[in-house]
């Protein structure tokens, strides 16, 4: 039995939890790289950040590489996930679950963060994805409770074999054309702001995620060395000829999808081969990663911005800043989340070490 075959008879999927670890983690390099690659982006013109920044070329297709699959693999993660506690525990649990982990999250730190900035609690910032992921949770619940087989077969038809997790590209293509502007799709500001076709394009990746629960045993078959190799190397390639297509266009359509889900379902395949079971440090890098890109943006920001000021360049301003960033982020979650209430938010009350009554922690 292979690692990814041991992982999945024992309903363990470790490399997509990190996978969707690194996929948060990846926001923090996003955001700490705002002040070089978009200094204009929030004001931060008037900051002293010299006119000129050096900004090595490895450093904008890093972030353009990330950029094409990040929130698409998140998505159909989160949709893997959905579903999979949908059928563990049942509609009621999974409501219970999302509305404290997912929509609670939203809405204190959206409250936390218009209290500190003086600003609107309705502004989203960088936690517009727990609002889509939000609605997109209230949708499969909705969907759960539609009398009708017709969905689950042409999932289940869908994902009876790996040649046939093709015809996911379908829609992928379709969503691209409605919601994606250039490399991703733009995303709400405020809680009214709806978005409606960037919502569809994310949600597209959601509904995969959850096609591939339901025909799981193809995690297994992507897992295979020749299958994730041969879909990351069409993916680099195609993702090197994004540059010749004419943003907007039908063939960058196209060609931005194929080059997303070959990415996303080669990463898939390669974290669920590669970890079968988890180490103290993917263990912890699974349990903060959330918590760390819900405190990271400001740090990350004003950490590069401080960088550059000292006439530190573009791309070592980015690694520093992303690893002082998540440090500073790691220390927030010891002092203000591990021990306290507030990780009955981010990893349910079961898993939090802070319980009532106080034995229940331990203490006599």
């Amino acid at each position: 039995m292979t690692a990814a075959e041991f992982q999945s008879e024992a309903g363990h999927y470790h490399g997509l939890d990190i996978l969707r670890s690194a996929a948060l983690l990846l926001g923090v390099v996003f955001h700490a790289a705002m002040p070089v690659l978009m200094p204009d982006y929030a004001g931060l013109a008037a900051q002293p950040i010299p006119s000129e920044v050096s900004v090595d070329p490895g450093l904008r297709l890093f972030m353009e590489w990330s950029q094409i699959w990040r929130m698409p693999a998140f998505f159909v993660l989160a949709g893997f996930f959905a579903q999979m506690t949908l059928v563990r525990k049942g509609p009621a649990a999974f409501l219970a679950d999302r509305a404290v982990r997912i929509f609670g999250v939203l809405v204190l730190f959206c409250l936390l963060f218009a209290a500190l900035s003086g600003g609107s609690p309705l502004v989203l910032g960088h936690l517009w994805f727990l609002w889509f992921l939000s609605l997109m949770c209230l949708l499969a619940i909705i969907f759960w409770h539609v009398p009708s087989g017709a969905i689950a077969r042409a999932a289940s038809w869908t994902t009876a074999s790996a040649p046939r997790l093709v015809l996911l590209f379908v829609p992928v293509v379709i969503a691209s054309v409605l919601g994606r502007e250039g490399l991703s799709a733009p995303v709400p500001l405020t809680v009214l702001d709806i978005q409606p076709w960037s919502f569809v394009f994310f949600w597209v990746f959601f509904l995969i995620g959850q096609a591939l629960w339901i025909g799981r045993a193809r995690i297994d078959d992507l897992a295979r060395r020749p299958v994730f190799a041969s879909l990351l190397m069409v993916a680099a390639c195609l993702f090197l000829t994004l540059d010749n297509w004419t943003p907007g266009s039908l063939g960058f359509h196209v060609m931005a999808s194929a080059t997303t889900m070959l990415f996303v379902l080669g990463l898939i395949g390669v974290t669920h081969a590669l970890l079968a079971r988890p180490d103290r440090f993917v263990t912890l890098a699974v349990r903060t990663a959330y918590p760390v890109y819900v405190f990271h943006v400001a740090p990350a920001i004003a950490i590069s911005v401080g960088l550059l000021s000292l006439g530190i360049d573009g791309t070592a301003t980015v690694i520093l800043s992303s690893m002082l960033t998540i440090l500073l982020c790691l220390a927030f979650y010891v002092v203000l989340v591990r021990y306290s209430p507030m990780d009955w938010l981010f990893s349910g009350y079961a898993k939090s070490w802070f319980k009532w009554p106080w034995r229940a922690n331990g203490w006599s």
